[in-house]
């Protein structure tokens, strides 16, 4: 899933002029950090219930953080 992602996503970078780059793969940045924060506020709550009460969400947030540090890798540089 994450490898179409970035096909599509350097398949868009590409057809876009290089001195526009940066500042679009900034704004996407800055989209999902907002996005994520507003998903966070609105459900805290529930993701601490869920952390709590489920035994085995532990190994489900790890696989979670571990594919989106590995998405981070992937974004060239």
């Amino acid at each position: 899933m994450i490898e179409k992602i970035m096909h599509y996503y350097d398949t868009a970078m590409n057809s876009i002029p290089e001195n526009a780059r940066f500042f679009l793969a900034v704004v996407i940045v800055i989209f999902l950090v907002v996005s994520l924060v507003q998903f966070l506020r609105k459900n805290l709550l529930w993701l601490v219930i869920f952390i709590i009460l489920v035994p085995a969400a532990w190994p489900a947030l790890k696989q979670i953080g571990l594919s989106i540090w590995h998405l981070f890798e992937k974004i060239p540089k």
